[in-house]
């Protein structure tokens, strides 16, 4: 995907008001909620989205349990307050509500 990802992605976040997503790579499921420069470089991250509190699971390794609040993730996954993700690398996602 190009950087018409990440205005994709915005233009969707606006119409549900929203800004958590789930991004796919070809290995990782990333969960977190999209940060917006708001007006301050927006032409910076052309080819990166930013991140905040992400928590990054690898697929080989995700759990499927059912359980509402299932917590068997917090063991083969990482959170990070900040993260940038190459949209050349994302396969798909989904803006959630």
């Amino acid at each position: 995907m190009n950087k018409n990802i990440i205005k994709t992605i915005h233009k969707i976040m606006d119409g549900i008001d929203s800004n958590r997503i789930t991004i796919f790579t070809s290995h990782l499921k990333i969960d977190g909620n999209v940060y917006k420069p708001e007006g301050r470089c927006d032409e910076c991250h052309d080819h990166y989205l930013t991140m905040e509190n992400a928590l990054v699971c690898k697929l080989d390794d995700f759990c499927t349990c059912t359980e509402e609040q299932c917590d068997c993730n917090d063991y083969v996954c990482f959170r990070y307050n900040w993260l940038n993700v190459c949209t050349n690398e994302i396969v798909a996602f989904s803006v959630l509500k």
